[in-house]
């Protein structure tokens, strides 16, 4: 086994990614499938994900912004890597030296694009947004949408939007986000482009939908796009936060722990530190309301969370000792659930993977065991 630092780690199971990956193409049919690996991939390191993914098959890569983009090349990522945000113009010539296929979400934005293309004898390729409903980024009109594709410096490959409410099941929801896929099409089919809509819950609760590509994002991690509503498709989570117990304490009934005062002791009892804090992601918010998986039994945070290290009560836990494996977010009981836990705290699983800190080592698992330990900003 790679030696690591048993401090605090996210374990990223590759054969979990695939087997979602499985999933995600029987429900998508004959659709090709867009892997969303923006911001590390939702935490869980961009190199390793997209390696895998090339390897089964995965053609094409969203991403957030241009950096992002190199980095995957870097990584030997041969696919085409779609640009969802802003690329600004110092930068244009690194879209054309990585690769980078550019999302034109304006026609103004289009035909700066266009214009420094035929500087430079070239046509720049392109997805173009078109807001439908989540008013955001993207045209509005089929007229705008003529005057992008008219611009001869772009190679414009697809049309594309993004649901405001795919994820629910509410009756006004599932007319918006039908309401979104109609303009879509009536803006954007017929005219030679390729089309996608589907984020994770169009794939989950809009199956029907036309489309020839869809994106999957949070459902390619194991993690539901909104949670507690089920997840109709055998999904796995990919990533594991594990610590350590670094030390045990026994203490009398009165005593106080840690800042602030907020946790009083009201009978004898035990407690353990955990090296995690909100400096690695677990978030101050999880002070007093968390709590912990150590040898099958679920301990509470107590007092508050510190920027390096929390409290548990580990009264009921038989045979603790120094060294045992704490499960922060895991499958090992739904407490520990990376979806119910952002659920304390009135957030979102995606939020709680990408908040993973970089000084949080990824322990790669492959084929049940540890491939790579991916350390970041290591000289």
């Amino acid at each position: 086994m790679k030696k690591f630092l048993k401090r605090a780690w996210a374990e990223i199971d590759l054969d979990a990614l695939e087997h979602n990956y499985n999933e995600i193409k029987k429900a998508a049919g004959n659709k090709q499938v867009l892997a969303v690996v923006k911001a590390n991939a939702y935490g869980h390191d961009d190199k390793t994900v997209c390696t895998r993914l090339q390897s089964l098959g995965v053609k094409y890569f969203g991403i957030s912004n241009l950096w992002e983009g190199e980095s995957l090349r870097s990584h030997g990522i041969n696919g085409e890597i779609l640009c969802f945000g802003y690329t600004d113009a110092d930068y244009f010539d690194e879209l054309v030296q990585y690769g980078i296929t550019q999302t034109a979400g304006s026609v103004e934005y289009a035909e700066k694009l266009s214009n420094f293309a035929l500087g430079r004898g070239i046509r720049l390729p392109v997805h173009i947004k078109i807001n439908t409903g989540m008013t955001r980024v993207g045209i509005d009109t089929e007229a705008e949408l003529e005057q992008i594709l008219a611009l001869p410096g772009l190679d414009c490959r697809a049309a594309y939007t993004h649901f405001a409410a795919a994820d629910s099941l509410d009756a006004s929801d599932v007319e918006y986000t039908n309401r979104q896929q109609t303009k879509l099409l009536s803006i954007a089919k017929g005219k030679g482009l390729l089309i996608h809509s589907q984020n994770s819950g169009g794939i989950l609760y809009h199956k029907e939908f036309e489309a020839d590509i869809v994106r999957a994002g949070v459902i390619l991690y194991g993690n539901a796009p909104n949670y507690p509503l089920s997840v109709p498709m055998d999904i796995k989570p990919v990533m594991t936060l594990k610590s350590t117990v670094s030390q045990l304490k026994k203490i009398p009934a009165g005593t106080q722990v840690s800042y602030g005062r907020s946790f009083t002791a009201q009978e004898d009892i035990t407690v353990a530190v955990i090296p995690i804090g909100y400096a690695d992601g677990y978030f101050r918010n999880f002070s007093s309301k968390g709590s912990m998986l150590i040898n099958g039994v679920l301990c509470p945070v107590i007092g508050r969370v510190c920027m390096d290290q929390t409290i548990v009560d580990v009264s009921g836990v038989p045979d603790i000792k120094t060294g045992n494996t704490v499960y922060v977010y895991s499958d090992k009981c739904p407490e520990t659930g990376i979806d119910y836990n952002a659920s304390l705290l009135g957030t979102i699983g995606y939020e709680l993977t990408c908040a993973v800190a970089l000084r949080i080592p990824r322990v790669i698992i492959s084929r049940g065991e540890v491939s790579e330990v991916v350390r970041y900003g290591v000289m």
